[in-house]
């Protein structure tokens, strides 16, 4: 009975050794994860933005509405469970003002950044939403 349970603890040990080194060594050797997203509001006009986030699924899993005043720039940190979580497959959907709305589809991981700009263009007077993922 002793050794049944000295061998159960063992393999608890070693299962709970293996699970950590996947969770955690990438955090040791890379650093940190990054911020789940940065953005820049170049225009002259203040936006209230709408950023969502669905999975595979079209299953929205992150929702948050900002309001950035002229020249601001906000970077918006990871939540906890966004660090552990890997998706395959992505999509941002970001919303100024409830009228421009412009989707990216990617994959996202602890170190990789959305970057997204707002610019109003000189023609048309409309207000230009520019998304890009940065991968550290």
């Amino acid at each position: 009975m002793k050794t049944r349970n000295k061998i159960l603890i063992g393999v608890g040990i070693v299962v709970l050794l293996v699970v950590g080194f996947y969770v955690f060594f990438p955090f040791y050797v890379v650093g940190p994860p990054v911020p789940l997203f940065s953005i820049e509001n170049i225009d002259i006009s203040n936006h209230e933005v709408v950023i969502e986030i669905f999975d595979l699924h079209n299953k929205s899993i992150f929702k948050e509405t900002l309001e950035l005043g002229p020249k601001e720039e906000i970077c918006y940190p990871r939540p906890v469970l966004l660090n552990f979580r890997w998706l395959k497959e992505c999509t941002l959907k970001v919303t100024v003002d409830n009228k421009a709305t412009k989707t990216y589809k990617t994959e996202v991981y602890a170190w990789t950044q959305f970057c997204i700009s707002l610019v109003k263009d000189p023609i048309s007077g409309e207000i230009r939403i520019g998304i890009s993922a940065m991968v550290v």
